[in-house]
């Protein structure tokens, strides 16, 4: 098996992939494979009809993806054979992550010989029904609210739709946002900053929908997300002035109304086990959880 590094070239490679796959797990959309290609040293080939994408990190075990194909037509068991193989050979075992609990059971049943089974929660996603977090209505969301009143009540602001004459406001808010935050310091290997500017660098290829929010004239709030399937969007980047107080809930509300009222749910993505991220996101009251898994193959 040759693997071959991600480049933007294969978004169309990927994304016939995907769109047959109707991915679950927020991971899977060649946006976020490609602007975290470098971080987790990704790879990928095609076998018997399945894209198999394959992370070898410069810290921690390798792993692979799920391979992404239509299951039911293809010869799955036999490209687990081979991904064991290859893993064997370079003295690996294998183990596949990110598997959420349809795949995991896809896999019981599959004749596939699984050892050790691990939950992931610091990796599980966070799906929201899209009208919620538009509306905000009923008790559960006063809190949410009050912070946008206050906001309205002590801003001028404007919601204005991302082009690609506006990306460098973007990368202006994330280098800001980093340096709050020493996130190279935190990050160790790779800055959340340089993922971000892959993504922003490549904004028009990559097909995504983007908005900024303006705090008294100055730019202070981005967001970037896409389709995941049918009735899901991702949301693969927010970013805010946090010292405005109110932002992030403005912005979170005004991009589902402006851009994603017509799809079903959000997914918000992981809360990579950081407190007061997961805090965050249990509080605008989740629809469900995306479980996900580690699973070994024996």
């Amino acid at each position: 098996m040759n693997f071959d590094e991600v480049t933007i070239s294969d978004k169309n490679l990927f994304d016939r992939y995907l769109k047959q796959y109707k991915p679950q797990a927020s991971e899977l959309t060649f946006t976020n494979m490609f602007m975290w290609r470098n971080y987790y040293k990704l790879g990928f080939c095609e076998v018997n009809g399945f894209l198999c994408i394959v992370s070898v990190p410069g810290s921690g075990q390798p792993f692979c993806f799920i391979p992404v194909g239509d299951r039911d037509n293809t010869d799955f068991q036999g490209t687990v054979s081979k991904l064991k193989e290859y893993f064997t050979q370079k003295g690996w075992q294998l183990k596949f992550k990110r598997v959420t609990e349809d795949e995991l059971e896809f896999l019981k049943n599959g004749n596939i010989p699984l050892g050790e089974i691990v939950k992931d929660s610091d990796n599980s996603d966070y799906i929201y029904n899209a009208e919620n977090l538009i509306k905000l209505s009923g008790k559960k969301y006063d809190g949410k609210r009050n912070h946008i009143n206050r906001f309205k009540k002590e801003h001028e602001y404007e919601y204005t739709v991302l082009t690609e004459e506006l990306l460098d406001e973007c990368k202006n808010i994330t280098h800001n946002w980093c340096k709050e935050r020493n996130c190279e310091e935190h990050r160790k290997f790779y800055c959340e900053k340089i993922a971000n500017y892959e993504l922003l660098n490549n904004y028009k290829i990559l097909g995504c929908q983007g908005a900024l929010i303006k705090v008294d004239g100055v730019y202070k709030a981005f967001t970037v997300g896409e389709m995941l399937n049918e009735d899901t969007a991702v949301i693969h980047i927010e970013k805010a002035d946090s010292s405005v107080n109110g932002l992030y809930t403005v912005i979170n509300q005004q991009f589902c109304e402006h851009e994603w009222s017509g799809t079903t749910f959000i997914n918000r993505e992981q809360d990579l086990g950081v407190e007061g991220l997961r805090k965050a996101k249990l509080s605008y009251n989740p629809a469900k959880m995306i479980y996900k898994y580690t699973v070994s193959v024996i």
